[in-house]
């Protein structure tokens, strides 16, 4: 019996997987989870890079949306400090710019051609609180299942797909 490599239903010659394409967080000291942390001191920014995966160009740019969170408590641990957007820290493009959020909270980032690549999102420490937030590439409001693909979905259109990784879709701010 022989096998044909092009088979793979990963591959790049698999049709179904065309226009899906990948968004995340590096993770490269700490493979496979989310462990990765970025300190920024008070009244400076932080830029942290996010990876757009894909092995096409094509005539329409994929928008996707990466969203800041406070650091949930955990079970039998005390709340931890709940920061607050615009009193003690800004999401700023690469100019410093204050970005506002959507209406659910997010930031959009477009990927020119669906071209693979990497994208800073920008953290401003103000004079504020001290205490972590995280940044993440998946909605915090929203549940993803390791054994069901279809939860992975940032989003979905006609002409495309996006999904998260299951690890590596948020990284923590410390604010010190």
């Amino acid at each position: 019996l022989f096998t044909a490599c092009g088979d793979d239903e990963w591959g790049n010659n698999n049709p179904a997987m065309e226009h899906i394409y990948y968004y995340g967080l590096g993770n490269i000291k700490y493979p496979g989870g989310n462990e990765l942390q970025y300190n920024v001191k008070q009244g400076e920014t932080v830029a942290i890079p996010t990876y757009f995966f894909s092995a096409f160009t094509r005539p329409y740019s994929p928008v996707v949306t990466y969203y800041t969170s406070p650091i949930p408590q955990e079970k039998n641990k005390p709340m931890p400090v709940q920061l607050v957007c615009g009193t003690d820290y800004q999401v700023v493009d690469k100019d410093g710019k204050v970005l506002t959020p959507d209406n659910n909270g997010g930031y959009s980032m477009t990927w020119p051609n669906a071209i693979q690549g990497i994208q800073n999102v920008y953290i401003k420490a103000l004079n504020g609180t001290k205490g972590s937030i995280r940044v993440l590439t998946f909605d915090p409001t929203k549940k993803m299942d390791q054994t069901d693909v279809s939860t992975t979905t940032i989003v979905k259109t006609n002409e495309y797909e996006v999904r998260a990784f299951t690890e590596n879709y948020f990284v923590t701010v410390n604010i010190k």
